[in-house]
């Protein structure tokens, strides 16, 4: 069975749990997403399965299914699901390591710690 997070809006499934890479299959309600942050230890592109996306960057990119848009380590970035449905698609994230993050912040380590462990900085 595979990992799992419940995040409230957001819900996270790990395909792959890898030093090379992390795979998340990610579910989205309504209004879920994240705040501004920045990876400054891997790289990212997210492809939409199904519903809609948005990806801010700097620029705001409206993603659909089938889209993809890679996101370097080092890019501010925000997301959101801006539709009335349900949002599924793919995290692919490289190096691999990002689930540990997710497994802090559900097993009760603080936010700010589990992103201090991750590299990852939240604005």
């Amino acid at each position: 069975m595979s990992e799992t997070f419940d995040l409230g809006s957001t819900r996270l499934r790990v395909v792959l749990a890898d030093p090379v890479a992390t795979v998340l299959e990610g579910e989205l309600d309504p209004g879920g997403g994240t705040t501004w942050h920045t990876h400054h230890r891997e790289d990212e592109i997210v492809v939409v399965l199904e519903g809609n996306l948005v990806v801010d960057d700097g620029e705001w990119h409206e993603l659909g299914p089938g889209d993809a848009y890679a996101l370097p380590r080092g890019v501010r970035h925000a997301f959101v699901n801006e539709s009335e449905s349900l949002t599924r698609l793919y995290f692919f994230c490289s190096p691999g390591g990002l689930e540990r993050f997710f497994r802090d912040l559900t097993s009760g380590v603080p936010p700010a710690d589990a992103a201090l462990r991750a590299d990852l900085v939240f604005e």
